[in-house]
């Protein structure tokens, strides 16, 4: 019986040690490997997509290299961005399991999610709407009476509980897959942060007009933040004071930041998205640091 027991007790003690062993150091791992295993999806264009090359590109990809740079500056050698394409479904497992040192793409912050990873002070912020075709409001016209796409692994589900009790979703391994079922009339609408879902919009011909909806204030706000492995300090803090430096001259609407944000959501950009005061003020407050 005490053997039994002995053996319980190594087997709880493993468990618990393992996935702390697996998210532990990144900074030292960087400096001994000069990998940054980075993550980023390739179906919400303008943050993440695939180029005519297949290569992953967009505003969460260039935001991993800015990181990568500032972790050569820190380390002093050169550090190689490996990138991982991960899905909503995917994400939380591949940085929870040690897989990924970070993951950048529109992931919002819950506190289920917070209970095995970690996230860095927000980079976007954005609210969630419902992408619908205009002549679909002729048949249905309330949001409540829709049926609508999501994503697997994304808050946007409980979102529209919230916010329409009763309305039906359909779920699908990722949003391209969930376009294709609007595309097909399989569904009315598709749910996601109001840019991603004029990024898809585009897709379509001229002559299929398309609304988001709510037309006026979106069903949330959300903060978009890279996620980070649970208890590494060091790592996080060192994210975030990457994200801080970026974001100076922000306030006068100028800076690193704002030349990354005017490469893919300015007017000359990929989707043009301008920036409101309000978000903008929103993501100075991540700046908690006493200067």
């Amino acid at each position: 019986m005490s053997q039994f027991i002995s053996s319980a007790l190594l087997a709880a003690l493993l468990s618990f040690l393992v996935p702390c062993m697996a998210s532990a150091d990144v900074l030292s791992e960087l400096a001994r490997t000069g990998v940054l295993r980075a993550g980023t999806r390739a179906d919400v264009a303008p943050f993440g997509f695939r180029d005519e090359n297949n290569i992953p590109v967009g505003f969460s990809v260039d935001l991993l290299d800015r990181i990568r740079v500032a972790a050569e500056e820190r380390l002093g050698r050169k550090i190689e961005l490996d990138m991982t394409v991960v899905t909503p479904a995917n994400r939380i497992n591949k940085v929870e399991d040690g897989e990924l040192d970070i993951i950048c793409e529109i992931a919002t912050p819950t506190w289920e999610r917070e209970a095995v990873v970690d996230f860095s002070i927000p980079f976007f912020r954005d609210g969630t709407r419902v992408l619908a075709f205009r002549e679909t409001l002729n048949n249905v016209p309330e949001l409540k009476d829709m049926v609508i796409g999501i994503a697997e692994g994304t808050t946007t589900g409980s979102i529209l509980e919230e916010a329409l009790p009763g309305v039906q979703t359909l779920t699908y391994p990722s949003m391209d897959e969930a376009f294709a079922a609007l595309r097909s009339g399989e569904i009315n609408g598709i749910a996601n942060v109001g840019v991603i879902l004029l990024g898809l919009s585009r897709q379509f011909a001229a002559d299929q007009s398309v609304v988001l909806l709510p037309r006026i204030e979106p069903l949330s706000s959300e903060a978009m933040a890279c996620i980070l492995p649970q208890n590494d300090s060091a790592w996080r803090d060192f994210v975030n004071a990457t994200i801080v430096d970026l974001m100076q001259g922000l306030r006068d609407y100028r800076g690193d930041y704002m030349q990354l944000y005017d490469q893919w959501f300015g007017r000359d950009g990929v989707l043009p998205y301008p920036m409101d005061r309000s978000t903008r003020d929103y993501l100075l407050r991540g700046d908690i640091w006493a200067q």
